[in-house]
């Protein structure tokens, strides 16, 4: 095992060790020990099967996934449909995003993020050229990216659709894709964009708060209010592991999208720019991983793989800080959620996958990244 590829295991471990830290200090508050946290021993059993899962995704060749990712792709569509249907969709804080299957909810859209890149990695590498054709290569991405992306929308989660879109085209620029096709499509997209915020009370709400959050204390900018009171509070160096004040009750979505928020108050400045940097090596550690891979297919994975989980922490920390209106995405890692740390685990598998593959191979002087035509 290379140098990159440890330092990516030890820096996930720390994340999600820490992740269950954060989980203990917030649900503690509702639980008598340890034992009868049940939040906390659930994601505790989810980081069992995540460590095997990535385990399998390291050792399985990313080559055969690659070659299945359409069958991936399909059983993410129709899970992405099913969430849609009442009585099989959950519904919670107005979204339908969670599938409940005995004992265990799965959220679809995290299995997307993976379907996305494997697939657009997949098809962009199949033939000499297809990439640069308007036909074979820019209509079928699009089209799977578009379809995703509005099966999320209606959720509605407007921010992982974002997410999805945005790395999936990314991808397929990073495997060639000719810019000339994909602007003219993106022009359209900024007024959709505008429709779907500005015409819809509650985003437009959330964009009032974000712009002055004081304003709308008792009200739409109470959480982000409350985002910002947890942070500073916690100062250089912490309040304490556990004595968290935001944690009960006054911070809503405590323990899952504003996680980084207690994190802050408990762990201070230094923790959370220790979560910063952490969240930098492991993009940087993805991005050289990329740049040896044997082959153009195993650039495009991790790539795809490094972005999505470089995007999703970027995006999270920008919202709790208030420097992005709320969306709802988790810190990847240390946010709780079973079927979100899976996929992640399974897309760092991946990416140990592309390592292990290229250091078998003796790729181990950097490639020249393909650049997009």
């Amino acid at each position: 095992m290379n140098a990159s590829a440890a330092g990516i295991i030890a820096i996930v471990l720390v994340l999600a060790i820490l992740g269950l830290v954060m989980i203990a200090s917030t649900s503690m508050v509702k639980a008598d020990s340890f034992t009868t946290c049940t939040l906390l021993n659930r994601q505790a059993l989810w980081m069992s099967l995540a460590l095997f899962v990535m385990f399998v995704t390291m050792y399985v060749d990313y080559h055969w996934l690659a070659r299945i990712s359409p069958w991936i792709l399909a059983g993410s569509v129709l899970l992405l449909v099913a969430v849609l249907v009442p009585g099989i969709g959950f519904k919670h804080g107005g979204a339908r995003r969670w599938i409940h299957v005995p004992g265990v909810s799965i959220q679809p859209s995290e299995i997307a993020k993976l379907a996305v890149v494997l697939f657009v990695a997949w098809w962009c590498t199949q033939g000499p050229g297809r990439v640069k054709s308007f036909r074979w290569g820019f209509l079928p991405v699009m089209a799977v990216v578009g379809l995703l992306a509005l099966l999320i929308v209606v959720e509605p989660d407007l921010g992982t659709a974002v997410l999805v879109a945005v790395v999936g085209l990314a991808v397929a620029v990073l495997a060639g894709m000719r810019l000339r096709y994909l602007l003219p499509v993106l022009l359209p997209v900024v007024p959709l964009l505008y429709l779907l915020v500005w015409n819809v009370k509650w985003r437009h709400d959330r964009l009032l708060a974000f712009l002055d959050p004081w304003q709308y204390y008792n009200g739409v900018g109470y959480q982000l209010c409350q985002s910002l009171m947890a942070l500073g509070s916690g100062g250089v160096l912490g309040v304490g592991v556990g004595q968290s004040r935001g944690k009960l009750g006054f911070l809503p979505e405590a323990i899952h999208d504003f996680v980084f928020a207690i994190l802050g108050e408990e762990l201070g400045f230094v923790g959370t720019l220790s979560v910063v940097l952490l969240f930098a090596v492991l993009v940087w550690l993805g991005r050289r991983i990329a740049v040896r891979a044997c082959d153009r297919l195993g650039f495009l994975v991790a790539s795809g793989v490094t972005l999505t989980i470089g995007l999703q922490a970027l995006i999270n920390m920008a919202v709790v800080t208030g420097l992005v209106p709320s969306k709802g995405i988790a810190l990847p890692f240390i946010s709780v959620g079973g079927s979100s740390l899976c996929c992640l685990m399974a897309s760092v598998g991946l990416l140990l996958n592309v390592a292990r593959q290229a250091e078998r191979a003796g790729q181990f002087a950097p490639l020249d990244a393909p650049l997009p035509a």
